[in-house]
């Protein structure tokens, strides 16, 4: 009987050691709260969980968080077997001293059992059951992966769970990325959470029991006491708000845990600064709203996206994003035209009608009269000058010859999905902007030149992790795991996998030619070719090659300026999202110096070679003399030559225009030739013949108008006089040098040479 009872006895404890080692333990689930973040990891948006909690799971705990860890809350950790029972006679001796709870003698395991079972109020009973769940976690776990739960579960103050988000939260930076007194400093917190910022003194505590432990040695002790803690939150989730809408509607359902996206805080944090600088001044003009954003030509990936300049703002529709948002896009849709004429066969030499005109309509009966921004008309203009001073009568001329219908065809290719009226709808005034676009697509469809013709793909998502705990999916990509590798084998790895490559993007397509990409980026980047309408010195003019184009809408509701260098693709929108028209704003005076300050900080972002040309040059191109006039190649009398890159196998064509007694003008020129003063002396074949022009003035032109940037200082706003030979300038009767600073009103510029020969003409600057 007494042997039964015995072995009845040794059953029973048996059976009770082994419920207490291997009864079940509460389910342990990674959690990390939903979070979007930029390309350097800075976080972007980080909602709280369902617990009111943000949270991210840590898998490798670095040597310096555990150190600290294990010096701050259990120095006998690797020694006992979950429970230290003196710990707990410290603890209690302690206690009685003082006459009151002071410290505890809980170890890591126990905290991290009281943890799993959701921190139940501190009885007899629930202390007992979290000493049974601490020695059934040494049983299952290592303590380095006992020690990964805690500071993975551990809360660090204001709402933050786990050392992985408290290192980005208080000194934005990963874990590993910490320093010996920033990881004492966190290792403080778990104690009294509530009370963050005074944490210092218990880190000098921390940093005192890791070098008794042997963890530091008594240089990193003295230069971790001597380091001074910045607390830096990093950005806050605010900084790109239209953005991070953007992402989270393309997402779905189904968030991933963790969102890389393409953007640049550093940069968008720039884009933000300088709106606010230029604010006063785009007031002036009566806008209230102002749109950036930034492609990344190589990669597609969108760098920067403001949609209003002041999300939070209500007077004025701040929550509406404007680089999504469809409005009249002004001349910024020239270029396509001269993109098409170019497909065509045009070249920048080819001249265009700057005369009065009427062209017909879909509507019988009813005819377009374009007329140019400043009302005056310049006769016979190259593709490249018409395009760089974005004439607006030679850009109708030229869309009449190539059809609204195939303009429409390249558009739509070039991602201007919003236009889905017919080319009869749309009219000869497509050209100009009478549609509505939106300056995603026009970033995008202008990013194509910068790529020499090859659409791009713009993304915002570079990488996501999924919530699910497939082990055959990557927790940092989402991406197939396929291979065995050390985790240093790159950022797509997790413990011990590495991701398959990602799925390779859609391969881009051709809108048009490397040719046509070249020609629209060298007129768009030349600016000489748009001084006579610009000036120089202004926002359009940058110390490397940019490429960049102006619009306003009809009634001055809109501009814009758009432009890119090899690297990057910048496009800027001011207005109002009710309408409201702007005063005396152009897309130079308006969006122009915003544009000119977002380029220059997107490049040095970029860290490319400024001095890059923006696309190359095809090898059937070469630099050829033409007239200045008539866009052939010159003739012995031509008195005005310029070079332009024309096709090597081009049929050579002789200016037929100037003769040893004048200028023989085409029909299309003759009503407007007389109108300027070039009075012919008749010919046999009927052409108009003007008076000799073997010295003259070739800049300015004779009735320019001239725009001075209100923005800009007046000294660095110039005209370039210029004549066929050296001569002495004579301006409102003073004598003036060849670099004359523009002023507002009316002007006699008179040029004189060595001969006493003269010419005269007449500009107006407004």
């Amino acid at each position: 009987m007494k042997k039964s009872l015995v072995v009845a006895a040794l059953l029973v404890v048996i059976g009770v050691a082994l419920w207490v080692r291997l009864g079940p333990i509460p389910p342990i689930t990674p959690d990390t709260t939903p979070t979007i973040v930029d390309r350097n990891g800075i976080v972007l948006y980080e909602p709280l969980s369902s617990t009111g909690t943000r949270n991210e799971w840590l898998n490798e705990v670095p040597p310096s968080i555990a150190n600290a860890t294990i010096a701050a809350e259990d120095r006998r950790f690797e020694q006992h077997l979950g429970i230290d029972p003196i710990a707990i006679a410290r603890a209690v001796v302690h206690d009685v001293v003082r006459l009151r709870a002071a410290e505890g003698g809980s170890t890591i395991t126990q905290q991290v059992a009281k943890m799993l079972l959701g921190n139940p109020p501190r009885t007899i009973a629930a202390k007992v059951r979290e000493a049974v769940i601490a020695l059934r976690l040494e049983h299952r776990y290592t303590k380095h992966q006992i020690l990964a739960l805690y500071v993975n579960l551990a809360p660090y103050g204001e709402q933050t769970i786990g050392i992985a988000r408290a290192s980005r939260r208080y000194f934005a930076c990963a874990p590993d990325e910490l320093t010996i007194a920033q990881s004492a400093w966190l290792a403080s917190l778990p104690q009294r959470p509530s009370t963050p910022r005074r944490a210092l003194a218990r880190q000098r505590v921390v940093l005192a029991r890791m070098k008794k432990l042997g963890s530091i040695d008594a240089a990193e002790y003295r230069d971790a006491r001597a380091e001074r803690l910045s607390l830096d939150r990093g950005l806050q989730p605010t900084l790109a708000p239209h953005f991070v809408e953007r992402v989270r509607a393309s997402l779905g359902p189904n968030a991933p845990r963790r969102i890389e996206t393409t953007l640049d805080a550093n940069l968008q944090a720039s884009v933000r600064g300088i709106i606010a600088a230029e604010r006063g001044e785009l007031l002036r003009h009566g806008a209230h709203s102002v749109a950036v954003a930034v492609l990344d030509n190589r990669t597609g990936e969108w760098l920067a996206w403001e949609g209003s300049g002041d999300y939070f703002g209500t007077n004025f529709g701040g929550a509406i994003d404007g680089v999504t948002t469809l409005r009249q896009p002004g001349s910024t849709l020239k270029p396509f035209t001269y993109a098409l004429a170019f497909e065509q066969g045009f070249t920048p030499a080819t001249v265009l009608a700057d005369v009065p005109s009427h062209f017909p309509t879909a509507e019988g009966g009813v005819v377009y009269t374009p007329r140019n921004y400043d009302g005056g008309y310049r006769g016979p203009l190259r593709a490249r000058l018409a395009l760089a001073g974005s004439e607006n009568v030679p850009a109708v001329a030229l869309l009449s010859k190539v059809g609204p219908p195939s303009l429409l065809r390249l558009l739509r290719g070039a991602g201007f999905h919003d236009l889905t009226r017919t080319a009869d709808y749309y009219g000869l005034g497509l050209t100009l902007g009478d549609a509505e676009v939106t300056l995603e697509q026009l970033v995008t469809a202008y990013a194509t030149f910068a790529r020499g013709g090859l659409s791009a793909s713009p993304s915002m998502i570079r990488a996501a992790a999924p919530l699910s705990t497939d082990k055959s999916v990557c927790a940092t990509c989402g991406g197939a795991q396929t291979t065995k590798a050390a985790s240093s084998a790159g950022r797509c790895g997790t413990d011990t996998l590495v991701c398959a490559p990602a799925e390779s993007a859609a391969p881009a397509t051709r809108t048009v030619s490397q040719r046509t990409a070249f020609w629209i980026t060298d007129i768009l980047s030349d600016p000489k070719a748009r001084e006579f309408i610009f000036g120089r010195g202004g926002n359009l003019d940058f110390p490397f090659p940019v490429a960049v184009k102006t619009g306003t809408s009809q009634a001055y509701h809109d501009n814009w300026t758009i432009g890119y260098t090899r690297a990057v693709t910048v496009g800027v929108w001011v207005g109002n999202f009710d309408r409201t028209a702007l005063r005396n704003s152009s897309g130079v005076t308006g969006a122009g110096p915003v544009f000119h300050a977002v380029m220059l900080a997107a490049m040095r972002r970029a860290r490319g070679n400024a001095d890059t040309a923006i696309v190359d040059r095809p090898d059937d191109l070469e630099e050829q003399p033409i007239c200045a006039l008539s866009g052939h190649r010159p003739s012995t009398s031509c008195p005005a030559t310029e070079t332009e890159w024309l096709p090597r196998d081009a049929a050579v064509e002789f200016c037929a225009w100037h003769h040893a007694s004048g200028v023989s003008w085409p029909a299309e020129y003759r009503e407007w030739a007389a109108a300027h003063e070039r009075r012919p002396t008749g010919n046999t074949q009927g052409a108009t013949v003007a008076r000799d022009t073997t010295f003259r003035i070739t800049s300015p032109a004779n009735d320019t108008t001239y725009l001075v940037d209100p923005t800009l200082h007046r000294e660095f706003q110039a005209l370039h006089l210029r004549a066929t030979h050296d001569a002495s300038w004579i301006v409102d009767g003073k004598p003036a040098a060849r670099e004359w600073p523009l002023q507002t009103g009316q002007h006699t510029i008179v040029a004189t040479n060595a001969r006493g020969e003269r010419d005269r003409v007449y500009i107006t600057v407004r």
